[in-house]
C-alpha cells in the first residue's frame, strides 16, 4: 500500500468496505438460516466457496460431486487448495475451492489440473476445464490457478517474495523507530 497513489488507496478502501459488508451479510445468513450462534472466518469462507459453485449446480470442481446445503459445514467436504500451499505459498481465496474430503486427501501435493488429468483421464480433464471456464470466465486469477500444471508453477516466487518481505520489514522498522 505504501507504493500506491491516493486514487489507488481510495479504491482499496472502497473494496475493503464492500468486502466487510458482504461478510456481515453472510454472517447474518449463517446465523438465521443455519442457526449458528458463533460464526467463524472459516464458516464464512466455506459459505463463499459454496456460493461460488452455484452456477455448477453446487457441484465440486474436481469430482463433480453435489454439495447439499446441509453438508457445507460437515466433515465430508474440505476447503481445498487448488495449487498446494506448500508449492505456491498462496492461501488466498483465489486458490481455494470445496472438495470431497477423500478426493482432497487423494490429490495430495498435486495441482488441481495434474490431479484431474491423472485421475479422470483426457475426457475428465476436458469436462473439468469446461466447468472451470464456465464458472470463472470473469475471475481470471482463479481460472489461471485451476488450469496450472506443476511445471507452470513459478520458480522465482520465493526469491521475489523474500525481497518484498525485506522491503516491508525495513519500512516497518523505520516507522516504528519514529514512534
Amino acid at each position: 500500500e505504501l507504493k500506491k497513489n491516493q486514487k489507488e488507496r481510495e479504491e482499496l478502501t472502497r473494496s475493503i468496505a464492500v468486502a466487510t459488508k458482504e461478510t456481515e451479510a453472510i454472517r447474518k445468513i449463517l446465523q438465521t438460516e443455519f442457526g449458528m450462534a458463533h460464526v467463524s472466518r472459516n464458516d464464512i469462507l466455506r459459505y463463499r466457496l459454496y456460493e461460488e459453485l452455484k452456477d455448477n449446480g453446487y457441484k465440486t470442481l474436481y469430482s463433480d460431486t453435489y454439495i447439499s446445503r446441509e453438508k457445507i459445514f460437515s466433515k465430508e467436504f474440505d476447503i481445498e487448495h487448488i495449487i498446494p500451499k506448500a508449492r505456491l505459498f498462496d492461501d488466498s481465496f483465489s486458490n481455494k475451492t470445496l472438495e470431497v474430503r477423500n478426493i482432497n486427501i487423494e490429490k495430495g501435493n498435486k495441482t488441481a489440473y495434474d490431479f484431474v488429468s491423472e485421475k479422470y483421464g483426457e475426457e475428465g480433464l476436458q469436462a473439468y476445464l469446461n466447468r472451470c471456464e464456465a464458472l470463472f470466465k470473469n475471475k481470471k486469477t482463479k481460472l489461471r490457478k485451476l488450469k496450472m500444471s506443476e511445471s507452470e508453477i513459478p520458480s522465482d516466487f520465493i526469491e521475489r517474495d523474500l525481497r518484498n518481505t525485506q522491503y516491508i520489514v525495513k519500512k516497518a522498522l523505520s516507522m516504528l523507530g519514529e514512534i
